[in-house]
């Protein structure tokens, strides 16, 4: 038996990699040294990639100060046509990122994400010549083509220096960038004599070699090594380059999502952001004047968000006449109804039930009941479901997890177990991750006994009965038999998930929500969410204690679950 939209993959590249031909390619090419004659060499790629693709950009990754005096960059802007995107394509400076590498990382990222969205390629550009040479030079680099979700060309210089040499420095260069998690997809040595190719090992990275003394061109091999590094996936998502993908993917097909606490400073500062990047339309409940004024103070422009009173006399009207008919069973009267319609939570999910919003943001200041339960009453879950539960987007240093449940089924049933684990593997793929499901426990296999494991081992079952073809699920599991592949090898050495979990699925509330918060807190983790699964209509919880951006990726996640 398949699953709702479990069969059809439903990510793009901008989430997973490069399968998508609509979206943008991209490398990082930089020096690793100074006056590696990089220049000349970034020109004629770019000759290269305008001959490829109809729309090609450039950006440039840090600037050196005033991008007016950045000479290198602006030429080769110019070279592409684009020079009236001189504000536009870059992404922060180097003084900033010495000042504050967190914020400086995160303008990259987002300038970035945004300004490639025009394109068909993109040719980031790092260290060129005439740019400052800083103590860990490479280390950022690393860092930035990872977190670009792009992978990385290196150039190297050659000049007075022997095969052997020459492949110290491109060695230790790849290391440095891969400790920061960065993918090197092409190597071009500059100025190598004509012993250095027939002399110099193979490094595991495809070379480009450019005479020393020659106009810098590339053979039809070489142009082949340089369009497939722009069109190579990298496997690397890392905080940011997911955050910045939610974004990617909420503005295509763009929803309008309410926020009912516009009286929260946060949600105001959040709202900004949306409408400036685009990911969203945006309702906030408020008193109009009230919240453009508290706007004002914080420095922010919500104008271009619809803002609508609580006490709007049509609306309520509307939503308490039908909330009254749909709880009519329940004894629910209109008088009652429109006393409901005074909560915010209970206005909000109203107006995505009637189709005047697409989704629903909230809990700021609510709890996570006050926010879920009008869903339960109106919106309810989709047809087949056992249960709605909330999953979280565990975004470690490399990769993305997804943990659930861990925050609605106190003691979920076996079968229960099942449907969370299905739905589960479905918010993955959603959000670009392939489903290796762990059904968690306190032993693995058969090691265990008693009425826990023997519960996991049920819903395990019933889970692959239920999972459409292609999706893994085993348990029970351990966690560190899950992640941990010399665990996996000795505890379950024929598990096809084991060692290699995307997906863990715990047993009950007590051990998802200790769980998440262990990995996030002990580990620096990011966790998004929660993300209900499967109701009719997305309507997703915020903690109390979330940030800014906790609502800005929250809003996206909205936005892309109704995106189906």
């Amino acid at each position: 038996m398949g699953y709702p939209g479990v069969d059809t993959p439903i990510f793009s590249r901008v989430l997973t990699g490069r399968k998508d031909k609509k979206v943008t390619y991209s490398v990082y090419f930089t020096a690793v040294e100074g006056n590696a004659g990089t220049q000349a060499v970034a020109s004629a790629y770019v000759d290269v990639l305008t001959s490829t693709y109809k729309n090609v950009g450039v950006f440039r990754a840090f600037t050196n100060g005033n991008i007016e005096n950045d000479s290198a960059f602006l030429q080769l802007l110019d070279q592409v046509g684009r020079g009236e995107d001189r504000d536009i394509a870059w992404g922060s400076s180097r003084q900033a990122y010495v000042a504050d590498e967190e914020e400086a990382m995160t303008q990259l990222v987002n300038r970035y994400t945004d300004y490639a969205q025009n394109f068909d390629a993109v040719l980031i550009l790092g260290i060129l010549d005439g740019d400052p040479i800083n103590p860990g030079m490479l280390s950022r680099t690393g860092r930035t083509i990872a977190n670009l979700g792009t992978t990385g060309i290196v150039a190297v210089s050659a000049a007075q220096r022997s095969a052997a040499q020459v492949e110290v420095v491109a060695q230790l260069s790849a290391k440095e960038i891969a400790d920061r998690y960065g993918t090197l997809s092409a190597l071009i040595v500059v100025d190598a004599d004509d012993s250095v190719p027939t002399t110099m090992r193979d490094l595991g990275i495809p070379t480009i070699y450019l005479p020393d003394g020659e106009a810098r061109s590339f053979t039809d091999a070489d142009r082949a090594i340089l369009i497939a590094a722009m069109e190579e996936e990298s496997s690397v998502i890392t905080p940011l380059s997911f955050q910045a993908s939610l974004a990617a993917r909420a503005r295509k097909a763009k929803k309008r999502i309410v926020m009912p606490e516009a009286e929260d400073d946060r949600i105001l500062l959040a709202t900004a952001q949306i409408l400036a990047r685009d990911i969203a339309d945006i309702t906030l409940v408020g008193e109009k004047d009230e919240v453009l004024a508290r706007a004002a103070e914080l420095g922010v422009d919500v104008s271009g968000a619809e803002i609508i009173s609580l006490g709007d006399p049509e609306r309520v009207r509307r939503y308490a006449e039908k909330f009254a008919e749909l709880r009519a069973k329940k004894g629910v009267t209109y008088d009652q109804a429109v006393e409901k319609m005074k909560d915010p939570s209970y206005y909000g999910t109203m107006m995505v039930y009637m189709g005047d919003a697409d989704g629903m943001v909230s809990g700021a200041n609510h709890t996570t009941a006050n926010t879920i339960v009008p869903s339960f009453q109106t919106i309810k879950m989709k047809p087949g479901t056992k249960t709605v539960s909330g999953a979280f987007l565990m975004l470690m240093d490399d990769r993305v997890y997804v943990y659930a449940d861990c925050a609605v089924n106190t003691n979920p049933t076996p079968e229960e177990l099942a449907g969370i684990a299905i739905d589960s593997a479905r918010t993955a793929q959603q959000f670009g991750i392939e489903p290796r499901v762990a059904m968690l426990s306190y032993s693995s296999g058969t090691s265990g006994k008693g009425p826990d494991v023997d519960a996991v081992r049920e819903a395990t079952e019933l889970a692959k009965s239920l999972a459409p073809e292609g999706v893994l699920i085993d348990g029970p599991l351990q966690y560190d038999a899950s992640v941990d592949a010399a665990a996996a090898k000795k505890k379950l050495p024929n598990s096809p998930v084991a060692g290699r979990a995307t997906v863990f699925v715990f047993p009950n509330l007590n051990a998802g929500n200790i769980g998440y918060k262990a990995v996030q807190r002990s580990s620096g983790a990011v966790a998004v969410g929660p993300v209900l699964q499967r109701l009719n209509k997305p309507v997703n919880d915020l903690s109390r204690g979330a940030l800014v951006e906790d609502i800005v990726n929250t809003v996206a996640i909205t936005a892309i679950q109704a995106q189906e």
